[in-house]
């Protein structure tokens, strides 16, 4: 029986227990390493507070990565704090071509490459220097040379300078800057040359930058930026008198800013006669691989070095630059970094080697040919415009552009080439010169008007040139147009196919396509620029016109309405004198908008003016200062007529209080005191009960009249009753020509002035009147879109 009750009762419930008390220590084991875990992971927090988020713990996933990645090169603001990608502007990723996507493999295999046996890692390397050291240096004719890779631009130039000058001090490596005490060293670069670059070069060497001596450029204009070799020759002369010693020359095939080719013969020859190192850059240098080498770049194949920008020129992404020198001494070479014993460093070229040999010299020459193709034909296209000016003249071969917008036009040409017809360019409606038929077809007839040098000056061709530029390349995007500032000449535009054609997928399509878009662009400009003396006259004989000055506004002008009451008081204008001017001229602005995008609100610290953009050949510029004219009236009107109303309402305010607290006295005395008394009121009105109409009536306001009336009419009748008013202010109508509101300028002569307004009269009258009456049917039209395209240059 005892043992029955073991193996019924007691050893299962001793089994059930035993089971619970396992499941309570595993549980208790869990949560024991749960929180080993949370205080761990705490520890590990506190000590990684300085490891950035995305690299915390163990990374993350792939696909993440890459996501963020493809992110970063699809826009070019994105941002991870903000979710609305709408607001994210695309960028303007290049397709690869062949020779793009053979550059972008080797890259990875260099990487690749970079992990094999040291000893195969130096053959290979080895043979890699070699075969691109001798290709390169054939296809630019510069036999016999070596090569120095590098990914900075002005690194190879720092490189054989330290070398041309421990080859005139021999004992520079073991003396350092002490050898150099007794004959300190010279360098000469052109004026042309980029800014900075002398004290690039000092900062790299540690050499003062009394070394630096600058040359100066040739002064005729044809021959700008290119170095005076008379100057070179005579600065040598002086320094070597001077107990100093020339090392090296820095020429120029194709100067920075304007592409001008320096007399690299005479330029050697002076070099070769005083043992000084030569050195020579530019896009020109190209044109060494042709077929038919150009004269003026030739000789640049007898200096002693030069820098070359294949990714540049041949479209090839993330290839490195080459430096080519000369030099027998190979000792020195290793002094001066020339010659580089890291073998993953020498891997940089290995792109530059699958390259050139898919692309082959043919390739090559292709690449180099279309540029200079395209660079002619935009010099063609550019050339016949009289009032731009080619700053960079083609002599033999350039593959470069530059030219300006001047807006000076030749005395013999009645009329320039481009003019744009009517169909071109939208019409101007509401300022339109009339035009005359000829054989069925409409063409617009310009006034010749002289252009003051005091109106046109170099600051507002500068910006007409800015406004040129960027109009340009937003219709012709595959056209990459550069603004430079030019010594002497302003704002220049350039046009370097060698530099942006293999980036940009630059066709001859696309330079036709610059052309028809210049054209249009050009009589847009010529058609401002003449009239803005026009506009000169007619705002200055205006009393409530004041000319702004904003040079830098590719524009007609500013101008300022100043109202009636404020005209006498302009030389001591109080605070509040000149925010009622902002605000009205706001307001004018405003109502012009409204109906037209010609004009634009330009601020100062303290003054607001309306400007006024760009106009086309068939503007009546009289009819648009009368537009503005007129409404700057309408708007003054308006802001006297509220100021009236606001002192005619407070008065009608007052005056209705006045009459209302007569009527409640008058109340109080017709009723008497004891009915206002409580208590008493009730049994005052049972003794007598008061009229069944209130006493008291309220007030309205006639906001046309400006009568006040009670309002005892509207309750009897339960209508309002309108009182015809014969003073009611009407609004002012627009009637005939808007320059009929203006005076006649003051700086011209009466004569030329009456021979300027019959010419647009005897032009056809008629058609000016329909002008007219279809700007008021239509005052919605748009003047012209490039009005609102005029932009300014802070």
């Amino acid at each position: 029986m005892e043992q029955g009750f073991y193996k019924h009762m007691v050893t299962p419930s001793l089994a059930v227990l035993e089971e619970q008390a396992a499941e309570n220590t595993r549980l208790l084991e869990e949560m024991n390493r749960k929180w080993d875990e949370e205080r761990e992971a705490e520890r590990k927090e506190k000590l990684s507070t300085h490891i950035p988020a995305p690299l915390k713990a163990s990374g993350q996933e792939l696909g993440d990565v890459m996501k963020h990645l493809e992110e970063l090169i699809v826009y070019e603001n994105y941002s991870e704090e903000e979710e609305d990608k709408t607001k994210f502007i695309k960028a303007r990723l290049r397709h690869l071509d062949e020779n793009a996507q053979v550059a972008a493999v080797a890259h990875s295999l260099a990487a690749y490459v970079s992990m094999l046996e040291p000893t195969h890692l130096k053959t290979f390397t080895d043979k890699i220097i070699e075969d691109t050291t001798l290709w390169v240096s054939s296809l630019f004719r510069f036999k016999d040379a070596s090569a120095y890779f590098h990914t900075e631009e002005r690194e190879g130039f720092v490189r054989v300078l330290r070398l041309a000058i421990h080859e005139k001090y021999p004992r520079f490596s073991s003396d350092g800057y002490e050898a150099l005490y007794s004959r300190p060293p010279v360098i000469y670069i052109s004026a042309a040359a980029k800014p900075g670059l002398g004290q690039y070069l000092c900062g790299q060497l540690g050499l003062p930058l009394s070394c630096i001596n600058t040359v100066p450029c040739l002064t005729a204009s044809r021959y700008q930026h290119r170095i005076d070799v008379a100057a070179l020759e005579k600065l040598i002369s002086d320094d070597i008198a001077s107990a100093k010693t020339p090392v090296l020359v820095l020429a120029y095939a194709g100067t920075p800013a304007l592409g001008q080719v320096d007399n690299i013969q005479k330029m050697r020859e002076i070099c070769k006669k005083h043992s000084i190192w030569l050195h020579v850059e530019g896009n020109h240098l190209a044109c060494l691989t042709l077929f038919s080498v150009p004269t003026n770049v030739s000789p640049a194949k007898t200096g002693n070095s030069m820098t070359l920008n294949l990714a540049g020129w041949l479209g090839l992404p993330a290839v490195p630059y080459v430096t080519l020198y000369k030099s027998s001494d190979h000792n020195l070479v290793q002094l001066s970094g020339l010659a580089s014993h890291n073998v993953e460093y020498k891997l940089i070229c290995l792109p530059l080697w699958v390259c050139l040999q898919n692309m082959g010299h043919q390739g090559v020459v292709d690449r180099v040919k279309a540029c200079v193709d395209m660079a002619k034909v935009a010099y063609e296209k550019m050339k016949p415009y009289s009032t731009l000016k080619m700053v960079l003249i083609f002599e033999i071969v350039s593959p470069s552009v530059v030219f300006r917008y001047t807006g000076e036009r030749e005395e013999d040409k009645e009329k320039a080439p481009y003019a744009v017809k009517g169909e071109e360019t939208r019409d101007v409606a509401p300022y339109a010169n009339t035009s005359k038929k000829l054989n069925g077809e409409e063409e617009l007839e310009s006034e010749e008007v002289p252009v003051s040098s005091e109106i046109i000056t170099q600051a507002y061709c500068d910006a007409l040139n800015l406004w040129l530029a960027e109009t340009l390349k937003r219709e012709v995007p595959k056209v990459e147009l550069e603004t430079t500032d030019v010594i002497n000449e302003g704002t220049c535009i350039r046009f370097a196919p060698l530099e942006t054609a293999h980036v940009y997928e630059t066709t001859t399509e696309d330079i036709e396509k610059l052309g028809k878009s210049l054209r249009k662009q050009l009589s847009i400009l010529d058609a401002t620029v003449r009239h803005k003396e026009i506009f000169h006259d007619v705002v200055e004989a205006q009393d409530n016109f004041r000319l702004v000055d904003v040079p830098n506004w590719a524009g007609l002008g500013a101008v300022q309405y100043i109202p009636d009451m404020w005209l006498d008081k302009l030389h001591d204008l109080p605070p509040a004198g000149k925010a009622q001017i902002n605000h009205l001229n706001v307001e004018i602005l405003r109502q012009l908008k409204s109906s037209d995008t010609a004009f634009s609100l330009g601020r100062t610290d303290q003054d607001v003016y309306i400007r006024f953009g760009l106009i086309t050949e068939d503007t009546d510029m009289e009819e648009l200062i009368g537009l503005v004219y007129t409404v700057a009236m309408e708007v003054e009107e308006s802001s006297k007529y509220v100021e009236e109303m606001a002192e005619v309402v407070r008065k009608g305010i007052e005056k209705a209080n006045e009459d209302l607290k007569k009527e409640n006295d008058e109340k109080l005395m017709q009723e008497g005191v004891l009915r206002q008394v409580p208590g008493f009121s009730f049994l005052a009105n049972w003794w007598s009960p008061p009229a069944k109409e209130p006493g008291i009536k309220g007030r309205t306001f006639n906001l046309s009249s400006g009568k006040i009336a009670s309002t005892e009419e509207t309750y009897k009748y339960h209508m309002q009753i309108q009182e015809n008013n014969p003073e009611q202010r009407q609004s002012t109508a627009r009637k005939g020509p808007l320059k009929a509101n203006l005076k006649p300028p003051k700086r011209r002569s009466s004569e030329t002035l009456q021979d300027h307004v019959s010419g647009h009269e005897s032009r056809a009258s008629t058609a000016s009147t329909a002008s007219v009456e279809s700007s008021k049917a239509g005052g919605d039209q748009k003047a012209t879109d490039v009005n609102s395209e005029a932009t300014e240059v802070n």
